[in-house]
């Protein structure tokens, strides 16, 4: 049909848009005048991952979304909406954090008009039927009418041991306007207002995960790398020695858009090395038992680092 794109002129237009990022982000590093693009990521939604694709009942648990990494568990019940996933939500929670850290304050707004919020985003402001902008809205509006736990111990109580149970909802309060019937001239679609609750608010400015925008631009299509790139910035600002992940614990964290092992190991070290195009500088092995991490440079290094949370 005229006007498609086939999905191979896509897939050539993103690995386009990620060497152009590569490039920027070298030149930038050898440039100490180069404008700072920084942004944030939240630890607590790095360690274990949102859904990749809208789960169905079957992958649900009394209506929850579980991930489970290690003795750390997230457990996410959606609003009247459903739960958040894909894209979408990531870059929400990105724009999120990155806006308390520049604010200092738990009251956000998204800007004058709904291309700008979308323009911090780095996605079409379109709102049709199948617009990122539309997308946009309805993915934060599963984020923050959902709840999250975040369990650590022995989530199933099977063993004698401990577990501990942090609750956490994203919002006390927003709203989101969306006026379908302005028109792409004016834009005024979304001069709305986010409360954060006090605890996430706390959360995310304490355990925050300094992150390279042109990176996270570059990914944005593929949460899959998104996840991967904000992992990896986050293990290297504490790794001090290798580290080795099996397989069998990397698809408990990421493998969820996957039925079998072995095929979220090919997707995976596909994902990584695109991850590696834009993070050049991470030092990752793999083997056929997992993944062998050393200690790298961060993502952003030096004066640009601002904060991170500890462990």
């Amino acid at each position: 049909m005229a006007g498609e794109v086939s999905d191979r002129e896509l897939g050539f237009r993103r690995e386009a848009k990620v060497r152009d990022a590569a490039l920027a982000i070298a030149e930038a590093a050898s440039d100490p005048d180069a404008p700072d693009e920084l942004t944030f990521g939240a630890k607590c939604l790095v360690s274990a991952s949102l859904p990749y694709r809208n789960p169905p009942a079957s992958r649900l648990v009394n209506g929850a979304w579980i991930r489970r990494n290690g003795d750390y568990t997230l457990w996410i019940q959606g609003g009247p909406q459903g739960i958040p996933y894909g894209t979408y939500p990531r870059l929400f929670i990105i724009w999120l954090t990155s806006e308390a850290i520049r604010t200092g304050s738990n009251r956000l707004s998204t800007g004058g008009t709904f291309k700008e919020f979308c323009r911090k985003l780095n996605i079409d402001h379109s709102r049709g039927k199948r617009g990122q902008g539309r997308a946009l809205i309805e993915q934060a509006d599963r984020l923050l009418s959902s709840r999250a736990a975040f369990i650590t111990g022995d989530a199933q109580l099977e063993k004698l041991s401990r577990k501990h149970v942090d609750f956490l909802s994203f919002s006390d309060a927003y709203s989101l306007f969306f006026d379908e019937s302005a028109d792409d001239r004016q834009q005024l679609l979304f001069q709305s207002e986010i409360v954060l609750t006090d605890k996430f608010f706390k959360e995310i400015t304490t355990h925050c995960i300094p992150l390279d925008l042109q990176a996270v631009r570059a990914l944005q299509q593929a949460p899959l790398e998104l996840d991967i790139y904000q992992w990896l910035a986050y293990r290297m600002y504490t790794l001090r020695s290798p580290s080795r992940p099996t397989w069998q614990q990397l698809y408990m964290q990421f493998g969820s858009g996957y039925a079998r092992l072995r095929d979220f190991r090919a997707g995976f070290l596909e994902s990584l090395s695109t991850v590696k195009q834009v993070y050049a500088q991470v030092r990752v092995e793999h083997n056929e038992t997992g993944l062998v991490l050393l200690p790298s440079p961060t993502p952003v290094a030096g004066p640009r680092l601002h904060v991170v949370g500890g462990a």
